[in-house]
């Protein structure tokens, strides 16, 4: 086995560095991973103690052995390319069980001089709690949409101030209003019942009062204005209120009882019908137990309402039990069902009641039995029995009433002999006038003709039949159905007519007529939208919530020379410079996690194999919420960037021939200065001083411009060691007190230590802060340097009260050649190079800089640097 080490001088610094991060650190050496150095934060995570220190990584985490990370440790090591996850599920052992945890993660080999692998650094940070409440939050969300549609509410919401009333589309259409229409409180009172509008305003008005709990849950009737149609609603709400009780929010939900409360009409009239029926009717649980006895049954079998009710076997005669267990029984267990005759007992006089009874199994929704049904008819008197058979009649004709569709049958001819009474409903058609022929009636004269041509030829087939077309109400209202009828058979096969059904689909099929409506508006607009673009001068484009291009204009077609299908997708990468691909696709990947701003320059090669230089930006299209998709442009900037270098050229050129002549007239002007003040010449002398002092600030330009085409060509160098920053800070400052009369530089300096950086550089920055703010603050005569150390990061803020920066153009000041706008920017003379050196110095030592600043109070410029530990 090949032996690796990690070189020894960089023990101690690596073993300093993994021991004091906050974060969870490991270092895995060699070919078999071992676990070299790893600190309290990553024990943690893993739920282990420092004894898995010099064993493998497979060792001592044999849970992740089934997981692709041992895998992915030895492909690093192979192939010296980092790995990089984001909230990678991870399953650990902890407290003796294995849990699911999210970590972000990254495996970085480390390398000797020779480039080859001798190790490898795993920083980590958990994520599950993140990971975990986005996920509780998307379910939530989903579960609450997918709530509301299922149980078919609407949502409204009032403010008590004005009293508007905003809907949603259903709750508009419950309250009788169009969809979109935006109400008054006052015009919602208009369209409710007159006998429940005194009941609504009151409880409205309880709700908002802060001394009533602010709920509200209440039940009445609207009427339509477009039909006059009563329907049931329920609406709930609460009301919100501030600290000082004044009502700010009033929102709740809407429900259509209509079909519930006349559902609960049938119902309440179906039990009243059973508890009054002639017929004895029970309930039992599976165990036999009793839980319910009609009225009619309690009387027949003697038992006040009162009276605890007794087990099934109860209720049989003694000399029946044996029917009872080897007849009813075994009947109920094998078929669920037992029909025949048995004698009942009379619970008060002992005397016997013949009865013909039929007990059966109910159900639950799983196909477990739940308990048993039993109906027993009174034989006693034949009289009984025949009102048993009317009562029964009944109960079915109120059954088929409830529905909410026209039930029909019809015999072998085709002529209906039976419909509910939801068909009267509707047309107001009696029952005689139905039956036959007579229903055609209601049938609007367009569609009659087709409905009758339909129902002849199935019935002629003896085929199921379905058809649909437009009634006339009796209100004249027109509304749209479906009929449906299937073919009845007897016994022995012959056709005995159809059962059928008609359903009014008005609301659906306005439905599907809007939608198509809809999807035709929708599809002349995406017509318009390519259109549009095709004209547009930029290259415009669209992408997937992941990332894929799914679009692009005509312009970026006729730039690539290439097809649609061969640009979108993932495919117009190809065409990216290979040196912009990774940063390209690193910053489009980080706007797509983060829902910001995309925005980068590349390359991109054009149809003649030429690359052209363009900037990229995108923003996410969101809606409800959730960002649905992307909207970007890439504009050809070409042009700019051969300006910029060309600039750039000119500038260091310029600069650079400017410094030699510069630099003899500055030596003649000391010497010339020096002759005069020998020959008693003061007057000249000082005049000569000045023009040295001019020269002086023109040196500095020249030096601003050497330092921005170097910046911008990348050819800046940096001379680091190790100094003490406040010393360093401090003698700056001593240096720049002396050029001042008039400000007072005032040091606030906690402590820092030292710090690796360019100590030149570092005095430029500290230099250019400092005279800025003795520039920008004319009338004040106090300035503010203060340093302080926080973790791994120094910071010195230069603090003046002057002229400040408006909110708008602080981020302007770090631009190139940016400066003071409008009259100011004769007051106070410079290039606007400075703060844009400064910044690019600080950021090229790993630090950042930024402005806190208030208009007219002053401003404070500050930077940070790392700082890490001396070797």
């Amino acid at each position: 086995m090949e032996n690796y080490s990690y070189p020894i001088q960089n023990e101690n610094l690596f073993k300093t560095i993994i021991d004091q991060s906050p974060s969870p650190v490991g270092l895995y050496v060699g070919r078999d991973i071992v676990i070299t150095l790893a600190n309290d934060a990553i024990l943690k995570v893993w739920d282990r103690d420092r004894s898995v220190i010099g064993k493998t990584f497979r060792q001592a985490l044999p849970e992740l052995e089934s997981q692709p990370f041992c895998d992915i440790l030895d492909n690093v090591f192979e192939t010296g390319v980092s790995y990089e996850a984001h909230a990678e599920r991870v399953d650990l052992l902890s407290g003796g069980r294995l849990q699911t945890f999210y970590f972000n993660f990254i495996y970085k080999p480390l390398k000797d001089d020779e480039g080859r692998v001798w190790g490898i650094l795993n920083t980590a940070e958990d994520v599950t709690e993140l990971v975990l409440t986005r996920q509780k939050l998307a379910e939530a969300e989903e579960r609450s949409r997918f709530a509301l549609d299922s149980a078919e509410l609407g949502a409204w919401d009032m403010d008590p101030t004005s009293e508007t009333v905003t809907w949603d589309d259903r709750c508009n259409t419950l309250h009788g209003f169009a969809k979109g229409e935006v109400t008054m409180y006052s015009d919602v009172l208009t369209h409710i019942h007159p006998d429940d509008l005194l009941r609504i305003e009151e409880k409205v008005s309880e709700a908002l009062n802060p001394q009533g709990g602010g709920v509200y849950d209440e039940t009445f009737r609207i009427i339509d204005p477009a039909n006059k149609q009563v329907r049931w609603l329920r609406s709930k709400g609460k009301a919100y209120f501030d600290d000082k009780g004044n009502c700010i929010r009033f929102a709740g939900t809407t429900l259509d009882m209509s079909n519930e409360v006349r559902d609960k009409e049938e119902q309440r009239k179906l039990v009243t019908l059973i508890d009054n029926t002639s017929d004895f009717i029970s309930l039992s649980d599976i165990d036999g137990n009793v839980t319910y006895v009609n009225a009619v049954g309690r009387k027949m079998v003697g038992l006040d309402d009162g009276d605890a009710l007794p087990h099934n076997s109860a209720f049989i005669m003694p000399g029946e039990m044996e029917k009872l267990n080897k007849g009813v029984n075994r009947s109920l267990e094998k078929h669920g069902k037992w029909s025949g005759q048995i004698l009942y007992k009379h619970f008060k006089t002992g005397g016997a009641i013949p009865v013909y009874g039929t007990s059966m199994y109910i159900y639950g929704p799983g196909g477990n039995t739940q308990g048993r049904a039993t109906i027993a008819r009174d034989l006693r008197a034949e009289i009984a029995g025949k009102q048993a058979l009317i009562d029964s009649e009944h109960l079915l004709q109120n059954i088929t009433s409830a529905a909410p569709a026209a039930l029909w049958m019809s015999d072998d001819k085709g002529m209906i002999i039976y419909a509910n009474k939801t068909w009267t409903t509707w047309t107001g058609q009696s029952n005689e006038e139905i039956l036959g022929k007579g229903w055609l009636a209601f049938i609007l004269p367009e569609d009659r003709h087709r409905v009758a041509e339909k129902f002849l030829e199935d019935l002629k087939l003896q085929q199921p039949y379905e058809v649909d077309f437009r009634i006339r109400r009796k209100n004249g209202e027109i509304r749209w159905c479906i009929a449906t009828g299937h073919p009845q058979y007897n016994h022995a096969g012959q056709f005995m007519g159809y059962i059928g059904a008609c359903t009014d689909v008005t609301e659906k099929t306005i439905t599907d007529i809007e939608l198509q409506l809809k999807n035709g508006e929708l599809n002349d607009q995406i017509k318009q939208f390519e259109f549009v673009t095709d004209f547009m001068p930029v290259q415009l484009w669209t992408a997937t919530t992941d990332g894929e291009l799914d679009y692009v204009n005509q312009q970026t077609v006729d730039f690539f020379g290439l097809p649609m299908d061969d640009i979108i997708g993932a495919k117009w990468l190809s065409n990216v410079h290979p040196d912009d691909e990774q940063g390209c696709i690193s910053t489009w990947m980080e706007a797509l996690q983060t829902g910001s701003l995309y925005q980068y320059e590349f390359r991109l090669r054009d149809k003649n194999g030429e690359y052209k230089w363009h900037l990229a930006r995108a923003l996410p299209f969101i809606l409800d919420g959730e960002i649905v998709r992307w909207f970007g442009t890439n504009t050809d900037i070409d042009e700019q960037k051969q300006l910029q270098r060309q600039k750039d050229d000119f500038l260091g050129i310029a600069s650079h021939e400017l410094k030699t002549p510069v630099t003899s007239i500055k030596a003649y002007a000391q010497v010339l200065g020096a002759m005069l003040s020998r020959e008693g010449e003061e007057k000249k002398a000082a005049m000569v001083m000045k023009m040295d002092a001019q020269l002086n600030r023109l040196t500095n330009l020249i030096g601003d411009l050497l330092d921005v085409t170097k910046i911008n060509s990348g050819r800046i160098l940096f001379n680091k060691i190790w100094f003490d920053f406040n010393l360093a800070i401090q003698e700056t400052v001593q240096d720049l007190q002396h050029t001042t009369n008039k400000h007072i530089l005032v040091m606030d300096f906690r402590e820092t230590g030292k710090i690796y950086a360019d100590k030149e550089r570092i005095g430029q920055v500290m230099t250019n802060l400092i005279t800025n703010a003795i520039k920008y603050s004319p009338h004040s005569n106090r300035i503010i340097i203060s340093t302080q150390r926080e973790d791994n990061m120094v910071t010195v803020c230069v603090e003046d009260f002057g002229i400040g920066i408006p909110e708008d153009k602080k981020e302007k000041v770090f631009e190139q050649f940016y400066r003071v706008s409008g009259s100011k920017q004769h007051t106070f003379p410079g290039l606007g190079l400075g703060l844009y050196i400064s910044n690019e110095i600080i950021r090229r030592e790993g630090g950042k800089m930024w402005v806190n600043s208030t208009e007219g109070k002053g401003s404070v410029f500050c930077f940070s640097l790392p700082v890490t530990n001396e070797t």
